[in-house]
């Protein structure tokens, strides 16, 4: 009852505060923590995009082994993009406006990556990616996942807001991409079924 009357007559004691104000403020602090956590996230893309852009650069994967760490660290990659992006709509104040087009443009590159390296060793694969029996999970989980981006890639353009030079390379990646879908089949035909029970 003293906290109506105070408010009431227009003054506030010193052990009145707003909680509604105080709670403003703590969500304010909460919202500046999560930009900051996103910032360090989005530069820790950056240094790992350029790692895995090496990568790429060293050539084909020799071994069935390489190019399974290589995909891990794919998807590691991407799975760092999807968090930046679940937290972008509730900080959108406190992070540059175009920050939700640059993830998307991040995941474009490491997929464009991707499929630079997948492409070299698909195409000439080792021996251990025809005759072993784990062949044929992985080139069925490659073909899942490449089926995917492709079904999304023309959003996934839409969304960058990319400029038409870099909307040509990744006219090739998606070339790429089809090409793969293709040898992945050609290869399921030969690789060892799994036995199953009956």
């Amino acid at each position: 009852m003293g906290g109506r009357k105070e408010y009431a007559a227009g003054v506030r004691t010193p052990g009145s505060a707003a909680p509604a104000l105080s709670k403003v403020r703590e969500g304010g602090r909460r919202m500046v923590d999560m930009a900051t956590t996103v910032k360090q996230m989005a530069r820790k893309l950056q240094v790992d995009i350029a790692a895995f852009g090496k990568m790429r650069a060293a050539g084909k994967p020799q071994t069935f082994p390489k190019f399974r760490d290589i995909r891990d660290r794919y998807r590691d990659i991407v799975g760092l993009i999807f968090s930046i992006e679940e937290r972008i709509p509730y900080i959108k104040d406190e992070l540059p406006a175009n920050m939700a087009q640059w993830a998307v443009r991040q995941k474009l590159n490491a997929l464009a990556i991707f499929t630079d390296i997948s492409y070299l060793f698909i195409k000439d694969p080792p021996l251990a990616l025809t005759s072993s029996l784990g062949a044929t999970d992985l080139l069925n989980a490659e073909r899942d996942s490449f089926t995917k981006s492709l079904e999304f890639f023309d959003m996934m353009l839409f969304e960058a807001g990319i400029d038409d030079k870099m909307a040509d390379e990744l006219d090739a990646t998606r070339g790429k991409i089809e090409e793969i879908l293709k040898m992945i089949d050609k290869l399921l035909l030969k690789s060892p079924k799994v036995l199953q029970e009956f």
